[in-house]
C-alpha cells in the first residue's frame, strides 16, 4: 500500500526511464537474435521481468498457456517468436489491465494475411505457418500490438525474395523504436509516415551489439501533469524527446500551463494555476492526444472552474477509475462509455483508492498531491508493472509518499 499526503512546492529534477512499451517488443525480438544485443537501459519493471520469465519457462515448448500469459498483455508478442522457432504456437489469451473489450481481430487478421492459419481450440488459439506472406498486408485498425508483432515476424523470415508492404501501421514512438532496433540488426525496413512500412526479410547481421531504448513519453507526460497541478511547484523532466509530446503541449497551451522545452528536457510549473482554463480533450492514435494520458489531464481539469469534457475514442469504459475519483469528491457526469464531463472546481479529499489499469493509475499521482488529508493507494503492484523506481523518484522532487 502507498500512503500519500498533500504535497506542494515540488522542485528539482526527475528522470524518465526507458519506455515499457518499447522495451517489451524489443525484448521479444531480441529473443530471436543468436548473440543477444545488449539493451543498455532495459527498465527494471515487473512486465519486463515477467516476459523474461515466460521465455525461460516455455523455451522448449510450443505451448504458451495460463497462468503465465494472463499476467501481462505483452505475452502476445511472443507469438511471432514461437512461429519463427517452431512454425506453430498454442496460445492462451493474454492478460493485462481491465479496459473492457480489447479485441484481437486486427492481430489475428494481420497474421492470416501473412499466411499464418489461426484456429480456436477450447480456451486457446493455434497459430500455424502455412505459406509465404502476401506482398501487401493491410491492418484493419491502427493497432500498436498488431504492428509490432507482424513486424517482428516478417523481419526474421528467411527464403523470402520480395518486399512486403504493411499498411495502416501504428507510428507511436515505441513502434518507431522497435523499427530502429530491427534496423540495428540489419533488418531491411523502410518507414513511410503515412502509416506504411516496407519489410524485405533478410539474413540478420548485427550492426551494433548495444541498443538504448527510447524514453517513456507517457511517464514524462505523467510528471508534466504533476508539475502543472501541485501547488507552487516547478520541476524539470529529464531524458525525454519533447517532440513526442506535441499533442500534450497543444492541450497545455489551451489550459494556460507554463512550460519550456529544450532538446532533451522540459521545465513545467504551476504558477499560473489560478488562471487555468477548461477545455475539451479527444484521445486518438499517435500523434494525437494519447489515451494513456487522459486520466492525468482529467485531474488537472478537476481543479479548474467551469465545465470540461473528454471523449475517449480508443477504449470502452476506460473511465472505470472515475468511481475512485468520485470517492475523492470530484464532480463527474458520465454521458456514455466514451464521453464524460467534469463539472466545476472541487477540492479533492484523501481516502482509500484502487485501480486495475496501469496507466490510469497515473492519475492517482496527481490526485494524491492536491487532496487534503491522507490518501491510501491499494493494489500497488500494478504500478510496478510500468513505472521504474516510482517511489524514490517522487520523493526526490518532494512528493510526500511512502510504501507501507
Amino acid at each position: 500500500m502507498f500512503k500519500v499526503d498533500y504535497s506542494s512546492n515540488l522542485k528539482w529534477e526527475i528522470t524518465v526511464s526507458a519506455s515499457k512499451n518499447a522495451a517489451l517488443p524489443i525484448l521479444a525480438a531480441n529473443f530471436l537474435v543468436d548473440k543477444k544485443v545488449n539493451l543498455t537501459n532495459l527498465p527494471d519493471i515487473v512486465d519486463v521481468n515477467v516476459l523474461d520469465e515466460i521465455w525461460d519457462t516455455y523455451l522448449q515448448k510450443w505451448t504458451l498457456v495460463w497462468p503465465m500469459t494472463e499476467r501481462i498483455r505483452s505475452s502476445i508478442l511472443l507469438i511471432p517468436v514461437w512461429l519463427y522457432k517452431y512454425g506453430k504456437i498454442s496460445f492462451s489469451n493474454c492478460g493485462g489491465c481491465s479496459l473492457w473489450k480489447r479485441p484481437l481481430d486486427t492481430f489475428d487478421n494481420a497474421f492470416e494475411q501473412a499466411w499464418v492459419k489461426v484456429s480456436v481450440k477450447s480456451d486457446r488459439k493455434i497459430f500455424r505457418t502455412v505459406s509465404k506472406p502476401k506482398k501487401k498486408i493491410i491492418l484493419s485498425s491502427f493497432s500498436v500490438t498488431a504492428t509490432e508483432a507482424i513486424l517482428i515476424y516478417l523481419a526474421f523470415l528467411d527464403k523470402i525474395d520480395y518486399e512486403i508492404e504493411i499498411a495502416n501501421i501504428a507510428i507511436e514512438p515505441h513502434v518507431i523504436d522497435l523499427i530502429d532496433f530491427l534496423k540495428n540488426i540489419w533488418a531491411n525496413i523502410r518507414l513511410w509516415y503515412d502509416h506504411r512500412v516496407f519489410v524485405k526479410p533478410w539474413n540478420i547481421h548485427i550492426k551494433n551489439y548495444e541498443y538504448s531504448i527510447v524514453s517513456d513519453y507517457i511517464e514524462a507526460g505523467t510528471y508534466f501533469g504533476l508539475g502543472a497541478i501541485a501547488d507552487d511547484s516547478e520541476i524539470i523532466i529529464k531524458n525525454i524527446n519533447p517532440s513526442h509530446l506535441e499533442s500534450v503541449f497543444t492541450t497545455a497551451d489551451k489550459i494556460w500551463i507554463n512550460y519550456e522545452c529544450w532538446k532533451d528536457f522540459i521545465k513545467v510549473n504551476s504558477f499560473n494555476k489560478k488562471n487555468y482554463k477548461p477545455t475539451n480533450i479527444q484521445t486518438m492514435i499517435y500523434p494525437w492526444f494519447p489515451t494513456d494520458l487522459q486520466s492525468i489531464f482529467w485531474i488537472l481539469l478537476t481543479q479548474i472552474k467551469w465545465i470540461s469534457k473528454i471523449h475517449e475514442v480508443l477504449f470502452e469504459w476506460r473511465f472505470a477509475y472515475f468511481a475512485e475519483l468520485e470517492n475523492m469528491w470530484a464532480h463527474i457526469e458520465i454521458l456514455n462509455p466514451h464521453e464524460v464531463l467534469i463539472v466545476w472546481w472541487k477540492q479533492l479529499i484523501g481516502t482509500y483508492v484502487n485501480t486495475r489499469d496501469l496507466r490510469a493509475w497515473a492519475w492517482l499521482i496527481l490526485s494524491w498531491v492536491v487532496a487534503k488529508w491522507t490518501t491510501f493507494i491499494t493494489n500497488e503492484n500494478i504500478i510496478k508493472r510500468g513505472y521504474e523506481n516510482i517511489v524514490a523518484k517522487l520523493q526526490w522532487i518532494w512528493v510526500k509518499i511512502e510504501e507501507v
